[in-house]
């Protein structure tokens, strides 16, 4: 039987907060006849605690929905400091002890039939791994989610340091070698194949066009005030790279206008930010919530906010998996994101882009969206839900998935 083992530390089940690609690719692939197996950290990236394991357990497995799925103990850590490189080595040295058991209990027959596909940016598990498809003859797909060393470099890494040499090495050998390579962004494939990259394909992060349905605006009587205000919610990680700070400073120029900001997650900043919000009575802060919770709550908003810092790497290198969400529920986006977002955004009239690091332009372009008919605010709407169903469809993605890893079991 064909099977396909996916890796991604941060991969989460819909009950859990987070991106939920690896479960609904395993899904989907179930779905066509595939036996797959997940294998993720079980400390979960946004609420930085772990959710399964007791305490001293080293993994623990489960059957979800026929998907066998391996959560992992690894090294916990709050910042992005010494402990987050302890948190990668601990990821892939239990993991590579884990998968090289499961391969050496194979017979060497059936590991023709394997497909390991590990998804970035945890670049040390995936050299491991491709070590062990090279060594045993496995398929090896690697699924490029952030562009990893770059986005650190871009970040203010030092490029010349020990931890940053060896990623690059990684990257260029993962490139080179990988049997296939899977971009979420269609802006990194040049960059990928000139690393030397040969299969590339673009299967961008999409939304379960089902589970996030489509509503339309809700209803305002006679315009926003504040008893019914604009309510504009951002959904996601509150760490250094989202620049949430931008929002803050808009809600301080908005604080007169009927305009509610909803921040829902957590990271490493959201005690800076709730600080720095503390006097304004327009911003409110909420905990994570689960994938499945988030079509709900998205269908209250009048749009979705999507902010990432100031960096290169951001213009051509990320597909974040909110944006597509949004884009399913039909609702208006405001960003700060250049480069291929802000071109697909104003292209596809879906909303509107504020300068990157210019939080009186978002606001004035927020502040633009709310004064805007709501005629004109429901077509942008539509116009993401259409989009939604003719690229960025789960199901579609899916399928495309099936037929990449499937060529490679024949050859």
């Amino acid at each position: 039987m064909k099977q396909v083992w996916i890796i991604n530390q941060f991969a989460n089940t819909p009950n859990m907060p987070g991106h939920t690609r690896q479960y609904e690719t395993a899904i989907g692939l179930i779905r066509r006849g595939w036996k797959v197996s997940v294998f993720s950290s079980d400390f979960n990236l946004t609420k930085r605690v772990f959710l399964k394991l007791k305490r001293f357990r080293i993994l623990l497995k489960e059957d979800i929905k026929g998907v066998s799925w391996t959560w992992l103990r690894v090294i916990s850590y709050k910042r992005n400091n010494w402990r987050r490189i302890i948190n990668w080595i601990s990821f892939c040295s239990i993991l590579s002890i884990v998968v090289l058991i499961k391969i050496l209990k194979l017979r060497f027959k059936n590991r023709r039939n394997i497909v390991i596909l590990a998804s970035s940016p945890q670049l040390p598990a995936a050299f491991m791994l491709w070590i062990f498809c090279y060594l045993f003859r496995i398929k090896f797909v690697l699924e490029v989610r952030d562009l990893w060393p770059q986005v650190l470099i871009d970040n203010g890494s030092n490029k010349d340091s020990l931890i940053i040499k060896i990623l690059l090495w990684m990257e260029k050998i993962l490139y080179l070698k990988s049997n296939a390579v899977v971009a979420l962004s269609k802006g990194v494939i040049e960059y990928i194949k000139q690393k030397g990259a040969k299969k590339v394909y673009w299967l961008p992060n999409g939304a379960n066009t089902d589970k996030f349905y489509f509503s339309e605006l809700p209803f305002e009587a006679r315009g926003f005030s504040k008893e019914r205000p604009f309510l504009a919610i951002y959904a996601g990680a509150h760490g250094e790279a989202n620049d949430l700070s931008i929002i803050i400073e808009a809600a301080h120029i908005l604080k007169d206008e009927p305009i509610k900001f909803l921040l829902i997650g957590d990271g490493p900043e959201k005690k800076k930010l709730l600080n720095k919000a503390k006097n304004l009575n327009n911003i409110e802060f909420r905990d994570p919530i689960s994938k499945k919770d988030m079509p709900f709550l998205l269908s209250k908003s009048d749009a979705i906010l999507l902010c990432l810092k100031d960096l290169p790497v951001f213009s051509y290198g990320v597909s974040p998996n909110k944006l597509y969400d949004a884009y399913s529920s039909g609702r208006p986006i405001v960003t700060n994101v250049s480069g291929f977002i802000k071109k697909e955004i104003e292209d596809h009239n879906l909303g509107l882009t504020a300068n990157p690091g210019d939080p009186k332009h978002f606001a004035k372009v927020i502040n633009q969206l709310k004064n805007s008919p709501r005629s004109v605010r429901s077509a942008m709407g539509k116009n993401a839900r259409f989009l939604a169903e003719d690229i960025y469809s789960r199901t579609k993605i899916n399928g495309k998935y099936h037929k990449i890893i499937s060529n490679l079991i024949v050859q």
